[in-house]
């Protein structure tokens, strides 16, 4: 499955205070938003060649915008060795309108990569061109620290200085004043329009729709693939192969709709994984589980995931078991600016 991804990128340009020199103590500098006191932590703003460097996150989050920290390549990355090495990056994000009809998020995003110092900022549907940071970026006791009229600045924020009392006093706007909100609703409007709206009864039958597609698959075909996977791996080390059973690629089946609410081994009314075969009347002698989640749809990626498992390849290999049940479940996962299908996979053995 192709998927499209649009890089999130974030601005940000330092604050520059003129001839203030740099003898004010780093811990004596205060930070407010929208007259809220930022709480800092084990790192405080530092003053550095007369800007001010403030922990990111603490700032941003305060501000209301989401925070991570990625590694990911781009096509200027470096090539070293015939690979394309990754640059570090902070990534901002900021919902400002939710569709739900169309189950989407609109985003305002900022995105600052780190040995670049560069930042770029748009929304969704719209990108800035990329530019360099004022002041470069410093990490401190593992924090990193971004300028603060830069971040301000990519955040869409005013910044006042004041220094008679070393604060830095910054005031948030309402999104209807960050750049290019004219642009975001239309495309809004022409997304609605290309995609076509969708009432709650629409919905609701494209999702029975496709529940009942992915059940017959999951039934039929993913099971009889991942038998043929399991068997290979066992011919392998001469082991005798394992017969899919009807029962228990039911109570697989319900595993992995379960596995998405509880990813684990434990079900979600707290008992334990092969309590599921009792309720489904199961005779045989149960004897493990193996569970795995990834944004892949095929069951031959899950099954390399289990090879590489010692625990999981035990089960797989293990000559005393005789039957197998297998099931699988997808659900979208999406940040706003691209989708991922996420799969769940269980097989259960039994002797």
């Amino acid at each position: 499955m192709k998927k499209k991804r649009i890089m999130t990128a974030l601005l940000t340009t330092a604050m520059v205070f003129g001839a203030v020199p740099t003898a004010f103590a780093a811990d004596n500098i205060t930070v407010t938003v929208d007259g809220q006191k930022v709480s800092f932590g084990d790192q405080q703003p530092v003053n550095i060649n007369g800007r001010v460097m403030v922990p990111v996150r603490a700032v941003a989050e305060k501000m209301g915008w989401d925070v991570s920290f990625e590694k990911y390549s781009t096509n200027d990355s470096p090539v070293v060795n015939g690979r394309f090495q990754e640059y570090n990056h902070v990534s901002l994000n900021k919902t400002v309108k939710e569709d739900k009809d169309l189950d989407r998020k609109y985003l305002y995003f900022t995105t600052i990569t780190i040995e670049k110092k560069t930042i770029i900022s748009g929304s969704s549907g719209y990108l800035e061109e990329e530019k360099a940071l004022i002041a470069d970026p410093v990490v401190k006791n593992g924090r990193t620290l971004l300028g603060i009229r830069d971040l301000a600045n990519g955040l869409n924020a005013d910044v006042q200085w004041d220094g008679a009392r070393k604060e830095v006093k910054l005031t948030t706007k309402p999104v209807e004043q960050y750049p290019n909100y004219d642009k975001l609703l239309k495309y809004i409007e022409e997304y609605r329009k290309a995609v076509g709206e969708q009432t709650d009864k629409q919905k609701e039958q494209q999702e029975q729709q496709k529940q009942e597609k992915v059940d017959v698959t999951n039934e039929s075909s993913y099971a009889e693939q991942m038998l043929r996977l399991v068997n290979e791996e066992r011919e392998k080390v001469g082991v005798s192969p394992l017969e899919l059973d009807s029962t228990l690629t039911a109570a697989a089946q319900i595993r992995a709709k379960e596995i998405i609410e509880v990813f684990d081994h434990t079900r979600p009314n707290g008992k334990a994984c092969k309590t599921v075969l009792e309720e489904l009347g199961y005779e045989g002698d149960y004897a493990g589980e193996n569970i795995s989640k990834g944004t892949f749809e095929e069951p031959e990626s899950a099954m390399e995931l289990w090879m590489d498992s010692k625990g999981h390849r035990e089960n797989i290999l293990n000559p005393d078991y005789k039957y197998l049940g297998v099931g699988s479940d997808f659900e979208s996962e999406s940040n706003g600016l691209f989708d991922d299908i996420v799969s769940y996979w269980v097989q259960i053995f039994a002797r």
